[in-house]
């Protein structure tokens, strides 16, 4: 648990005592212990929570200088190349053997700064998937770098201003360049690759995780392939247990209460475990149909595994749109409770499942595309005759029909079309300055042409997985924890790219290799149960978010005329808060989401911009 900072002058120039300070002061939360120092023409530091070990640190030997938040999981490996003492000295040592491809050799959670002072190059890293986050500014060969892009903006040592075209593609969620952010010339550091900087302005990004040339081992069977899943999940979990107050996410869904399970079987005392769920702990559904709990579901894992669960229970009024103002909590703000429950019961690490759902227990998506443009007619006959032509046809116009459509005139995912409601929102003359943002923005074929590894790697490079945790990353350092993934662990993840493509759709089943592979691991119940469906959170989203209209409208009408973001038109937002209430509730949720999303950005500006 640590954030990293620092500045490096390529010119050669020294750093200046200030500069540090004022980029720590910025980095830091309140309270945070921090470490600095500064070596002529590079500066560093470190930021810890007060009750907390550090889990970044430093390493310089004659020709290297390695900062690093970082936590390694395959620390034999390793040392069958070199032996090491500290992470950051592994770092250094993979660097002076490997170069800059060290990073693909180092399995674990990190983000790292190399410097080598005889070339004088900078190198940032990060992990294949993001767990740890990492940001930075270049300009005129002086390299500013921190965890995260806001400590970076509120030193005050950067030039930067709202980048509109990325706030345009936030208003309408296109997905496009994930290291492109709302500050402009700030950048983040994708996951995955190495960003190297040299004097004479110089910046050169290199992919270093290539999971696409994997190959698949088509001497694998199915009894082989779970076998082994089994092996490296509990591997990966185990692996990232540290003796301390654990936490971890359950749910009724297999992804997350898997990992919990796995983690409860592990853990030397279950009362050092605790379970957070996101199922409100007293909630009666409002409408007919929604009244299906995963409480049954959860209690049952709760019982057999003996661990204590905390379930959501908002404390102060309007509390999830007061979290989803806050600046630095971009994505997944519901997780904002949660870590305030977590901090009280003094928790260290907490578990979590996401990347289930994209890899190793990936649904029966996109299925139908990888047999249509595969010409699978047998397998396209089992499918029909297992899960019925209804089914089928249904796939067909979401997974197919959009793909023959030339210039993506129908969309797979509709939420990434533009929309009438949204651009009248927008002054005309902002409209025609971004007319290729809004009109031709390219919408990525996430499913692919008949290539489900394809389907599989596109999940990958939308990076909805790295956004979500730079958030949690930066927000959970504050409650003095961090996440981890075991579900994308980097031995998990080649091994499943690794596996004949059918074995992932194998009788059509929605998720059968973890399944099988979780069996006696995972509580009966939940690891047969059909579906992942939560009825009542989303009643209970719904309830919270209808409730807050009036609170909406009140912070709207709050804001100073030259608080306003440049190019929206305020009056529209005033036609939008005062339009009746719409019999579907999801017409009601995304009129919400538009003035939430521009009350964040308005905050977000007036903190960091203003």
């Amino acid at each position: 648990m640590s954030f990293i900072f620092g500045i490096i002058d390529l010119k050669g120039k020294p750093v200046s005592k200030e500069e540090l300070k004022s980029l720590g002061e910025a980095v830091k939360w309140e309270n945070f212990k921090e470490r600095t120092e500064l070596i002529n023409n590079v500066a560093w530091g470190i930021t810890t929570h007060p009750e907390r070990k550090p889990k970044a640190g430093f390493f310089e030997n004659e020709e290297l200088m390695v900062l690093a938040d970082i936590r390694i999981y395959n620390e034999p490996e390793l040392k069958q190349s070199f032996d090491y003492t500290l992470p950051e000295e592994a770092v250094a040592k993979a660097f002076s053997k490997w170069g800059e491809k060290c990073a693909d050799y180092i399995k674990g959670d990190f983000a790292a700064m190399v410097y080598n002072k005889k070339r004088n190059q900078a190198h940032l890293f990060r992990d294949h998937i993001g767990a740890r986050p990492m940001a930075y500014w270049f300009s005129d060969d002086k390299l500013i770098f921190a965890s995260h892009e806001f400590g970076l903006v509120k030193s005050g040592l950067i030039k930067t201003s709202l980048n509109e075209k990325k706030l345009v593609e936030n208003l309408f969620r296109y997905k496009n360049n994930y290291s492109e952010i709302l500050f402009k010339d700030v950048w983040k550091v994708t996951p995955g690759f190495c960003v190297s900087f040299s004097a004479g302005r110089k910046k050169v990004v290199a992919k270093y995780w290539k999971p696409e040339k994997i190959k698949k081992n088509k001497a694998l069977s199915v009894e082989e392939v779970v076998s082994r899943l089994r092996e490296l999940m509990v591997t990966a979990t185990v692996n990232r247990m540290e003796p301390v107050k654990t936490g971890a996410h359950v749910s009724g869904g297999i992804d997350s209460t898997g990992v919990a399970s796995i983690v409860a079987d592990h853990i030397q005392d279950t009362d050092q475990l605790m379970g957070y769920s996101w199922t409100p702990d007293e909630y009666e559904a409002e409408m007919e149909g929604m009244e299906i709990s995963e409480k049954e579901y959860i209690n049952a894992f709760s019982e057999e595994k003996h661990v204590k669960i905390r379930y959501l229970k908002l404390g102060a009024e309007h509390e999830i749109t007061r979290d989803s103002l806050i600046p630095e909590f971009a994505v997944q703000h519901i997780e904002h409770p949660t870590m305030k429950k977590a901090s009280e019961d003094n928790i260290e690490t907490m578990f979590n499942g996401w990347g289930g759902d994209e890899f190793v227990s990936l649904s029966a998506r996109g299925v139908v595309n990888h047999l249509v443009f595969n010409f699978k007619l047998r397998a396209i006959l089992k499918y029909i005759g297992m899960r019925g032509i209804k089914s089928f046809i249904w796939q067909l116009r979401t997974d197919v029909i959009p793909l023959l459509i030339p210039f993506g005139l129908l969309p797979v995912y509709k939420a990434q079309y533009y929309q009438r409601s949204v651009i009248r929102l927008l002054k005309p003359a902002f409209v025609l300055k971004h007319w290729r943002t809004i009109f031709f923005n390219r919408r990525k074929n996430i499913f692919g042409y008949g290539n489900r590894t394809r389907f599989m790697l596109n999940l990958l490079e939308n990076y909805h997985m790295p956004s979500r945790m730079d958030s949690w990353a930066i927000n959970g350092e504050r409650y003095g924890f961090d996440y981890k993934y075991p579900l994308v662990d980097k031995d998990l993840l080649e091994f499943w790219f690794s596996i004949p493509v059918e074995y992932t759709y194998k009788d059509f089943g929605s998720r059968i290799l973890y399944r099988e592979a979780m069996k006696g691991i995972l509580t009966e119940k939940i690891r047969i149960r059909p579906d992942k469906a939560d009825p009542l959170f989303m009643d209970f989203m719904f309830k919270e978010r209808a409730g807050e209209e009036n609170y909406l409208a009140s912070l709207f009408y709050g804001l100073k005329d030259q608080e306003h973001l440049p190019g929206f038109r305020p009056k529209s937002f005033e036609k939008l808060i005062h339009r009746k209430p719409s019999k579907k509730r999801i017409e009601n949720l995304m009129k919400g989401a538009k003035i939430v999303f521009y009350l964040h950005h308005v905050k977000l500006v007036k903190e960091y911009l203003s």
